[in-house]
């Protein structure tokens, strides 16, 4: 959980695209709202944007905080980062053991 959360990024929480503007309204009704509304999403955009940014790292060999990289996944403080679904079920099973 710690590699997802991007240093010095627009939303604090990998979990949801809250930005640092609001995060003086935690704990309060609108903010309950705020993080389903405004919930981070799987899907093949986020993941479109995260194997673009993993392609200039490793293919064409520009650094994590490049301008190209940045401009791919600062707006929604993404990293550059995959889950393999493997990796994932097994570090499940040894928490469960």
């Amino acid at each position: 959980m710690l590699a997802s959360i991007r240093d010095l990024g627009y939303c604090p929480c990998p979990r949801c695209l809250i930005p640092l503007s609001l995060v003086p309204n935690m704990g309060k009704p609108r903010d309950m709202k705020q993080r389903k509304v405004l919930a981070c999403v799987d899907n093949e955009e986020r993941r479109y944007k995260v194997e673009l940014a993993r392609d200039i790292i490793y293919n064409k060999h520009y650094v994590v905080n490049s301008q190209a990289v940045e401009a791919i996944l600062k707006s929604q403080s993404l990293v550059p980062n995959i889950v393999s679904t493997i990796s994932y079920v097994y570090a499940k099973q040894e928490l469960i053991s």
